[in-house]
């Protein structure tokens, strides 16, 4: 520490104390004692310089462009020492400032703080709050996940429909008409330039207003107190019953304390929050298992239109979307241009209203605009998110959400990030893509577990309503396992399989054809196959597949399947060895259960039965003299339908095949 008298010399020569006094407030009156009503104000200044140095280590960090930023985010998040806690830090205290932004202006309506000759340091507040939105709404998008992605998109759109300005507005915001990299840049330079600059300017004005009406109320208290001053003060002057009594300690210390708190606050979120968010959601529905607990999931998903993702604007303008769907289109320029136009209008005029309405009336007036304001204002976004939850998707949503954000950190901290983006993660993941790519192509007909592969029903149109459809093809989960084909086996008539396949042209031939006449003549308490017999047909043929999932049986019952496949050596019940007419050889082609390679042509080849060729050649030519021939109702997918990246992605996902972090272990 310096002694006194270097200070000494060194204020001599710089006059930093007064410097400091001036900045800091160190040493002027406040009035009526230190109250614990003017704090907010000093937690805000406090809290911003929390924001500053948070951001300024963030950024030795991250990178402002769509194939870097969301990976600098999650280095920041998982491998920087503090990162999560610095994010976390910079990210829920932007958000408490809003809180205390609210709370501050309320108290300076309710002390009419906005009287004569004190408006601008109200419309100062006024503005410093709308620079903290626009902070916190350009620093939601940067890490450039879904959830920033697809807010900025909403919020953008709101402004884009502004009149006259909108579209200029948002291409200013957004960098042209598409979001890209552009975007991201143009978004960090209004985050940490434009915006820092005009909130530190209007702070600093702020505060000088504050402190030119602080030192005219202690210049005015002191005259009154000199009895060698002739002066006296009018009975309704605001400063009569005042005294003065330095800002430090007295008020700092309030100031501190309730900085204090409110950071206690934010570190409680960053800790807590993450593992409570996701309470009210089972996540993990269906296929949708996370390969992360949810408290571990730091993002979202990477931006991605192709990844399904349900946008949902920041709490503080949540109202506004709610309201944009509860008006016609035509009409959604009033809830999003007029009405915050108006929303502004009747804060800016409130030191006007007591010129109306008289100094009782006017401030109770604000009040109730104020107060009524922000009730229909939280009502309107509760509402809102209360709907959302309780949507019949929801839950599925929202877990599917948060399975591909959690597959997105896993492979991540797994893999990296590739030099293509992060986006490439899931683009290039089967199972991420595959149900998509499923749904898309396969589930106009298929299902998976009964619905089209994402979890969601398949729709149709009836009588003009929308139902759920009727399946006019097999369920394709565990397709080629011992387990499908076993089921398969026993009923091929059975809805899950050939059940439906009566109500597409040409279907009737196959729900009635060979494989159902197979099963009726040789499965069953009648028939001479036993269920063993059918298992061990079944396990043979879903040999070929050679699934990750395969459970390799004994090779008695291998020996059992070549049996019943091949009709060679087969023995009935009693175990004695007979003809058997109904062995699949006679149709079907495979050389594990053919020994003799006889047989087959009539129905599809079995040799690699369910492997990732067979299908890609099945998928792309299902009616091929190998498959179903002429007997084909399924239609091509060529390469001008499904790509060859997004088939191999399909099928490595029909047949289980993708990155496990359980097999890590």
């Amino acid at each position: 520490m310096l002694s006194e008298k270097t200070k000494q010399w060194i204020d001599e020569r710089t006059g930093y104390k007064n410097f400091f006094h001036a900045i800091f407030l160190l040493n002027f009156p406040t009035k009526r004692r230190s109250r614990w009503q003017f704090i907010w104000g000093g937690a805000l200044v406090l809290m911003m310089l929390v924001e500053i140095i948070t951001g300024a280590l963030m950024m030795t960090v991250y990178s402002p462009s769509e194939a870097s930023a969301w990976g600098s985010v999650h280095y920041m998040e998982t491998q920087v020492d503090l990162g999560w806690f610095v994010r976390g830090l910079h990210h829920y205290t932007a958000h408490m400032m809003i809180v205390a932004i609210i709370i501050h202006i309320f108290l300076v309506i309710i002390s009419a703080g906005y009287r004569k000759p004190k408006e601008f340091i109200y419309w100062t507040s006024l503005l410093i709050g709308g620079v903290i939105i626009g902070l916190t709404i350009t620093g939601n998008a940067l890490p450039w996940d879904q959830k920033g992605y697809w807010s900025y998109q909403i919020e953008t759109g709101i402004a884009g429909t502004m009149p006259v300005i909108g579209s200029t507005l948002r291409s200013l915001v957004v960098g042209g008409s598409e979001f890209g990299n552009l975007t991201l840049t143009r978004l960090y330079t209004i985050h940490v330039m434009a915006l820092p600059v005009i909130a530190i300017m209007l702070f600093v004005f702020h505060m000088a207003l504050i402190r030119r009406e602080r030192l005219r109320t202690a210049k005015v208290k002191e005259a009154n107190d000199d009895p060698n001053v002739d002066f006296e003060l009018d009975e309704d002057d605001p400063v009569k019953d005042e005294i003065t009594q330095p800002y430090w300690p007295y008020q700092t210390t309030r100031t501190l304390v309730l900085t204090l708190i409110l950071v206690g606050i934010v570190i409680l979120q960053i800790v807590a929050y993450p593992a409570l968010k996701n309470k009210h959601l089972d996540v993990g529905i269906g296929d949708w298992q996370a390969d992360l607990p949810a408290s571990e999931i730091k993002l979202e998903a990477p931006a991605d239109s192709a990844i399904p993702y349900i946008a949902r604007p920041e709490w503080f303008v949540r109202f506004l979307f709610e309201l944009r769907h509860m008006v016609p289109k035509e009409l959604e320029v009033l809830v999003t241009a007029v009405l915050p136009g108006v929303i502004l209008a009747i804060l800016v005029l409130v030191p006007f209203y007591e010129k109306v309405f008289g100094e009782r009336w006017g401030q109770r007036l604000a009040i109730v605009v104020y107060v009524g304001g922000l009730l229909i204002i939280s009502g309107i976004s509760w509402y809102g998110i209360q709907a959302e939850r309780s949507a019949p998707d929801y839950e599925l949503n929202r877990s599917q959400e948060l399975a591909y954000a959690a597959r997105a950190s896993w492979l991540a901290s797994k893999n990296g990030v590739p030099p293509e983006g992060p986006a490439s993660l899931l683009r290039n993941d089967p199972k991420s893509m595959g149900p998509i790519i499923f749904a898309r192509h396969c589930g106009i007909c298929h299902t998976w577990n009964g619905h089209d592969g994402t979890g969601h029903n398949i729709m149709e149109m009836k009588d003009g309503k929308k139902v759920i459809a009727t399946p006019r093809a097999s369920d394709l989960a565990g397709f080629a396992t011992t387990k499908w084909l076993t089921e398969f086996l026993l009923d091929p008539r059975s809805p899950k399989f050939f059940g439906h396949l009566a109500t597409v042209k040409g279907g009737d031939a196959i729900l009635n054809g060979d494989m159902s006449d197979w099963a009726d003549s040789y499965v069953g308490p009648e028939g001479i196959l036993t269920k063993e017999d059918v298992e061990a047909v079944a396990a043979l043929v879903a040999r070929e597949a050679k699934r990750r999932d395969y459970v390799k049986p004994s090779q008695e019952v291998i020996q059992r399947g070549i049996s019943v496949f091949s009709g060679v050596d087969f023995k009935d019940k009693s175990g004695k060895v007979i003809e058997f007419y109904g062995y699949c050889a006679q149709c079907h082609a495979m050389k594990a259960g053919d020994p003799n390679e006889e047989g087959g042509g009539a129905a599809p080849d079995f040799n690699g039965y369910g492997s990732e060729k067979w299908l890609i050649d099945f998928i792309r030519k299902p009616g091929a003299e190998h498959f179903y021939g002429e007997k084909n109702i399924m239609p091509s997918f060529e390469e001008s339908k499904i790509s060859e990246h997004d088939i191999k992605l399909l099928v490595k996902w029909m047949r289980g095949e993708w990155q496990r972090p359980t097999e890590e272990k």
